[in-house]
């Protein structure tokens, strides 16, 4: 308790450095500095400051209010109110309506995926995801996302990356996006022609961002630079990215600096190769001419 205490306190000062901001800042400890990065870390875990770096966390300054908000004081002293505890409901769902993901997807969740339909093993890639939504702070502290394989089209990638996405949202106040690859090369393209596309600059900083469909496009010097400018930056920053793909890392057409990037800070959640979405299809084209046929 009494460690709570004093890390609380050491966080109302930024840590005394060269070059930083001096104001209502304090030499510290290597073991104070620990005790306050992990302090703020853990009264942010659930704001939209949750994933700052540790020079970040340094050059601020954090002051806990009686309301359970804080006083975040960022490193060129500018003062910002940051609430705390649970989300609500209208919050949840304007996230999730502002994430881009495909409409028909919004609202499912992890019990919305039929995981049994595949009639196989897959045990892996549901641990890999169960775990990723229940330990999500741990994933997202560490900037480490999945990548959702299966050479297979329809086979419920891109259904599953937006149960995912549905659940973080519905536990966890951060942002959330999905882009489809050539709709990203769409909006760039756009972008050439005069300002960047406001929906594009989103993409760069979300909590958690979902690619989908990465390596359907062509291989061309252009295409690298977008997908790496992206990709690197949300490396960089230790940012989540979730991608779905009909093809195995080692194989995209890519720039192998890409590909590194990928590999280094993702899961493999590999489904089986079962054409989910056509088996649905037919089995709803059987229901709907049964119900042409017994009409009277």
């Amino acid at each position: 308790m009494k460690e709570e205490i004093k890390a609380k306190q050491l966080a109302a000062f930024r840590v005394r450095k060269e070059g930083s901001l001096s104001y209502r800042s304090m030499g510290m400890t290597e073991d104070e500095i620990a005790e306050r990065r992990a302090y703020i870390r853990q009264a942010l875990r659930n704001t939209p400051k949750n994933n700052l770096p540790n020079d970040i966390l340094d050059k601020i300054r954090l002051t806990e209010m009686e309301n359970k908000g804080y006083i975040f004081e960022d490193s060129e002293g500018r003062e910002f109110y940051i609430r705390s505890g649970t989300l609500t409901q209208e919050e949840t769902e304007f996230r999730k309506v502002r994430s881009m993901m495909p409409f028909n997807f919004i609202g499912l969740k992890g019990k919305d995926f039929n995981w049994d339909i595949y009639g196989k093993d897959i045990k892996k890639a549901k641990n890999y995801v169960n775990n990723f939504i229940l330990k999500f702070e741990q994933f997202l502290e560490r900037g480490i996302g999945l990548y959702i394989y299966s050479s297979t089209k329809g086979s419920g990638k891109t259904m599953l990356s937006c149960c995912i996405l549905n659940e973080i949202s519905d536990r966890y106040p951060i942002s959330v996006k999905f882009i489809n690859a050539l709709d990203l090369l769409e909006m760039t393209k756009q972008g050439y022609k005069g300002d960047e596309p406001e929906e594009l600059r989103p993409l760069y900083t979300s909590s958690v961002l979902v690619i989908d469909d990465i390596g359907v496009q062509m291989a061309k010097d252009w295409i690298n630079t977008i997908f790496y400018r992206l990709i690197n930056v949300r490396y960089t920053e230790r940012l989540v990215t979730i991608y779905t793909s009909n093809i195995a890392t080692d194989a995209l057409k890519m720039d192998e600096r890409i590909i590194d990037r990928i590999e280094s800070t993702t899961y493999l959640v590999e489904l089986p190769e079962v054409p989910v979405r056509h088996m649905k299809q037919e089995k709803e084209k059987e229901r709907i001419f049964n119900e042409i046929e017994n009409a009277p």
